[in-house]
């Protein structure tokens, strides 16, 4: 049986361009998320809401899909692992975690709209703008955690894809010498010209 080839630069830059459109998708699904502050209507904000956290929860179902695929792929084959693809998965699997506490504070986003909607219906008071004026301030803090994990997600994506290419980039422009040119005595080092005292500079 003919043995595996070890994976090779190009398939660091494949697995390198797979995280940084994650990360884009997770960098869109942030700035997607109404801003805290916004003057847009409870209902707008609540239409915004449910359809980012659609997009985080099928982000974050694609990773965990992404690893049971890989599990099942490793257990199928039997040949030498792919050290390539194990990375992947791991740098991949990484943004679980801050993609979980952004579904969580959006989860938490959604009781603050549904305290807004109930308070909303309730008589005009005094007592009826603090209670809606606090529960908004907690849903801005719960937008604001959400927007701030996603982007953590989607920054370190990035700054591994970067690293992915930078080694993959590395690999194809520093070949290991050959056995030859390792043995072979260094060439006579060319004499250096003189230089006359006239024409060299002072250093500074």
């Amino acid at each position: 049986m003919t043995p595996t080839e070890p994976p090779g630069p190009l398939a660091g830059l494949d697995q390198a361009a797979h995280l940084h459109s994650l990360a884009e998708r997770i960098h869109h699904a942030a700035d997607d998320l109404p801003a805290p502050e916004s003057a847009h209507s409870l209902a707008s904000i609540s239409e915004e809401v449910e359809d980012q956290v659609h997009v985080v929860a099928g982000i974050f179902a694609s990773l965990a899909h992404e690893a049971a695929v890989h599990g099942r792929a490793v257990r199928q084959h039997t040949g030498a692992p792919d050290s390539v693809a194990h990375h992947k998965v791991v740098l991949m699997t990484r943004a679980a975690d801050p993609l979980g506490w952004a579904l969580a504070k959006l989860g938490e986003a959604v009781v603050q709209i549904g305290l807004l909607h109930e308070i909303s219906a309730d008589p005009r008071t005094p007592e009826r703008a603090q209670a809606l004026s606090r529960a908004r301030t907690v849903l801005d803090e719960r937008l604001h955690s959400a927007h701030r994990h996603l982007t953590d997600a989607a920054g370190d994506l990035h700054r591994d894809a970067d690293l992915l290419v930078a080694a993959a980039v590395g690999t194809r422009r520093a070949p290991s010498p050959s056995p030859h040119h390792r043995t072979r005595p260094p060439d006579a080092l060319p004499v250096p010209p003189s230089v006359s005292p006239a024409t060299s500079r002072t250093r500074r």
